[in-house]
């Protein structure tokens, strides 16, 4: 995925380090390399910048793009920064 990053609005942002600090499961609905859209249920352990992109990490391993993420826990994620 080549396309350019869109940062997501600063209170869906707040949301996902809520969860992060919270140790919470969460259900995150995201597309992944594939451009389908995938469901997960995880814990974020963490949430980071690299290369002018933002990330999170699962406790599994996974990293997402942060405006790959279609949906948590019923929040939508349609709106940017």
């Amino acid at each position: 995925m080549d396309k350019k990053y869109k940062p997501i609005a600063c209170g869906l942002y707040d949301e996902l380090e809520l969860r992060a600090l919270r140790k919470q499961r969460v259900k995150i609905i995201f597309l992944n390399a594939k451009d389908d859209n995938e469901l997960i249920e995880c814990i974020i352990t963490d949430l980071f910048s690299k290369d002018n992109t933002e990330y999170l990490k699962t406790d599994n391993g996974r990293i997402i793009r942060l405006d790959n993420i279609i949906e948590m826990d019923n929040i939508i994620f349609n709106k940017n920064c």
